[in-house]
Formats: C-alpha cells, structure tokens, sequence
C-alpha cells in the first residue's frame, strides 16, 4: 500500500487545519487506531540511516578534508558540525544531497521493520512526525512505500528547518498561499498532543527536552524513547545550562580557537549522562519493542 498525495483536507470525519501538512495511507481515509493507542516515531535516523549516507554523499560532492565521517555529526544542527557553513549555505547544501538522490540511498536503520511490525501486532498505532518539510514530502512518501510499506498512518512535517529556505513568493516573485502554508512551523510537542500519542521515538536530545519540557497534559512518566547511540544525542540537551560557546556554530568555535575547550566540555557533559525528566534512552529498535513491552505489560 503506497502512501498517496490525494488524501489531505479530510481525516477522522473532519477537516484539517490547512497549516497541518499530514499525509494519509492510502484507502485509509479514517485510519484504524490500534486498541492500545498511538505511538510517533521519527523519520531520519530512527527509521531510515540518513547520516550515515549523508556522510558518503557529502564526501562525493563537497571534497572536504580530511573526509567527513559518522563521529563528525557531534550536534543535531548539521552547523554545528565539521564541514558546513552558516545555517543558510547548510540548508542549500542538504539540498543538493537530496537532488543527488538521498532520499532512495539511505537504507533503513536495522531491525525497524521487524520492531515496527512488532508494535502492531501489539495493538499500536503508528505515525511518524518528522523535521523535514512539505518539499520534502514526495521522497519521502516514496522511501516509505519501498522499504516500510502498511505500517503507518500518518505523517506529519513540522518544517522544522523550511525558514532557512527560500519560499516560493521568492523564488517566483508573487504572493502564494502555499508558500504561507508550507512555511507554517508545528512543533512536535504540538503534534504529539494533537494525535494523542503515547510517546515519541526520536533520536534528537534537542526534541527530546523539547517534548520533555512541554506542558501539554500527558499519560504516563515517559514521554521520549531517545533513539540510538549516536555522537548527535550523546549530550543531553539542556538549554538551562548551555553555555555562550556551545551556541556558536563550528566555523566561529574554530576562527575562535575554542575548539579544544568545547571538546573537553563535551566529554564532561558526555559523563554526566544528564537527561530531562521523561526520557529514557534505547540503543536499537531491540531495546525499543524490550521497553514498550514492558511499558504495555504495566498498563
């Protein structure tokens, strides 16, 4: 069952609001819930390995040296990170790795489909809210239909990053409702509220403190699996106690010289293992099925 284009506007029996970009399996114009609820689940890196891919494909297209590797991605904010710019020139460089194809060369993350279906059998239901924008939607539908096809209901774009982007007024020089909607930033705070689901699984500390730390009323002490053992997600994130330099993209730490000292005090935080109330963290989707059978036998 392919994901369609056609099915937006109508879901449940109701209208939807026009700035909630959702996308409905096809034939399933009022999705079937399962009987133990909902649970979200995030796109890149917890359902398909798009890192890992990025780091080969950028090693192609932008020639950096040393070459970029995996240990490299030290920060959910690819800015960050080694090897991109500003956030405007990092936006346009994504861009050129999804015209080179990303979307269809990154695999799934390992055992996803296998957890995934796991979960249904349990009695859940599944939708995923992911960072990534309208624009995006078409790769995306198709990278779903080809590796994880009748598993979700939903997908939400929350457009996280699209205001980095250029909108379709500037880039045709007129005034256009869709650039308005697409444009339209949802947290996944609010879509989780929205679609009553239980947790998320996501492998971002900045979303997990972010859902963490919402006040939206919330069934149960756990509100974030924080997914896999990657560099990005090693520091929980914690605006309380960020400091001036951690804010500083990677090219102003390095004209800096701050590079040495933020390493250390990454290691520091590294140890720490600091995480907001309401998370918890699972390595691979193994531990994620151990813990919400478990989560499902308490209830």
């Amino acid at each position: 069952m392919a994901l369609s284009n056609d099915i937006k506007g109508v879901a449940r029996g109701q209208e939807v609001d026009p700035d909630t970009e959702t996308i409905l399996a096809s034939g399933l114009a009022t999705p079937s819930k399962g009987s133990r609820g909902t649970i979200a689940v995030d796109m890149d890196d917890v359902l398909c390995q798009t890192n890992a891919t990025i780091v080969h494909m950028h090693n192609e297209l932008f020639d950096i040296q040393p070459p970029m590797k995996l240990d490299d991605f030290k920060n959910y904010l690819y800015w960050m990170n080694r090897g991109w710019g500003t956030p405007e020139e990092t936006v346009g460089m994504v861009a050129k790795l999804y015209q080179g194809g990303l979307y269809m060369r990154a695999p799934p993350v390992p055992g996803a489909k296998e957890a995934l279906h796991r979960l249904k059998e349990l009695g859940y239901n599944l939708v995923i809210i992911t960072a990534r924008s309208e624009n995006q939607r078409e790769g995306t539908e198709d990278w779903i239909a080809e590796y994880l096809p009748d598993i979700f209901d939903e997908i939400h774009f929350t457009g996280a990053f699209q205001h980095l982007e250029p909108t379709k007024e500037e880039k045709e020089g007129h005034v256009a409702r869709k650039a308005v909607v697409s444009h339209h930033k949802r947290s996944k705070a609010e879509i989780i509220h929205s679609t009553s689901s239980l947790f998320l699984i996501d492998d971002s500390s900045e979303n997990a403190y972010d859902v963490s730390a919402a006040t939206y009323p919330h069934e149960g002490p756990v509100k974030v699996l924080l997914f896999g053992d990657y560099p990005w997600n090693a520091v929980g994130h914690n605006p309380l106690t960020k400091t001036e330099m951690e804010g500083m993209t990677y090219h102003e730490k390095e004209q800096k010289g701050l590079l040495g000292e933020w390493e250390k005090l990454r290691e520091k935080k590294i140890k720490e293992a600091w995480l907001p109330d309401g998370v918890r963290r699972v390595g691979d989707w193994k531990a994620v099925v151990r813990w919400v059978e478990e989560f499902d036998a308490g209830r």
